[in-house]
């Protein structure tokens, strides 16, 4: 081999060296502009905001005072919460509408104390559909699964109505114009209605109930806080037309 082609291999070989060099560089390079999650061992916030990539909100967790206001039909209705602001999670869909969500709170009142917690599934552009819920005033408690009727068109009407009425001056006309707009609503039968209620009652009874479509129970079963076992029957005005106990024979 002469000298001449001693020289061009080594040339063809520098070139090689120098384009895997080069590849090797621009890969670690890539590698590295690669996003990286940041990690935090602890992080001190008032609410974070959890949201689609065109901004779409689909889960806040929150104390109470910067819990998001009402979602309708992608409409915001500051104030309707009223005092039911607790901490905790909600859930939007993917129309950024709330859907449900978790809730706890409890604080020492001026005759004793309240607690609640609750997980609620929203039946869609409506008010809850399931809850699972406890809840704790100076010791007469309350916890079980709830499963409600709601109305089948949208609920914004409703909000509507009320974000009126709510930015009304305090005074009677507000308190008896609220009152009319529940009254006029309850004779429609409209609003969520609880169909189903499982749990334990204030009374320390377990307790299992069924209701008509409208609200009224028509079957109760229950075994009381001394350990007695009953069903109870009931008519349209809630009166008891039938009642076993473990008892009978």
């Amino acid at each position: 081999m002469d000298d001449s082609l001693r020289r061009e291999l080594r040339r063809v070989k520098g070139y090689a060296v120098f384009a895997m060099a080069l590849a090797a560089t621009l890969a670690v390079a890539a590698f590295q502009r690669q996003p990286q999650g940041t990690r935090f061992e602890e992080i001190t916030v008032e609410r974070i905001n959890v949201v689609e990539k065109d901004g779409t909100l689909r889960l806040t967790i929150s104390n109470r005072e910067r819990k998001p206001d009402v979602v309708i039909g992608g409409k915001s209705y500051p104030g309707l919460r009223g005092g039911n602001r607790s901490a905790g999670l909600l859930f939007f869909n993917d129309e950024g509408n709330e859907t449900g969500g978790l809730s706890f709170s409890g604080r020492r009142t001026a005759d004793g104390h309240f607690a609640s917690g609750s997980i609620a599934f929203d039946q869609f552009n409506q008010n809850e559909a399931v809850i699972v819920s406890y809840s704790d005033q100076n010791g007469a408690r309350r916890a079980g699964l709830t499963v409600l009727d709601q109305p089948e068109g949208s609920i914004q009407p409703v909000a509507e109505s009320l974000l009126a009425i709510s930015r009304m001056p305090e005074g009677s006309q507000k308190t008896e114009r609220m009152q009319r707009f529940r009254e006029s609503r309850r004779q429609r039968g409209e609003g969520g209605q609880t169909r189903l209620f499982a749990g334990k009652g204030t009374d320390k009874e377990a307790l299992v109930m069924l209701t008509d479509r409208s609200g009224q129970p028509r079957l109760r079963l229950v075994v009381d806080s001394l350990g007695s076992a009953r069903i109870d029957f009931l008519d349209a005005t809630g009166r008891v037309t039938r009642s076993l106990r473990d008892t009978d024979r």
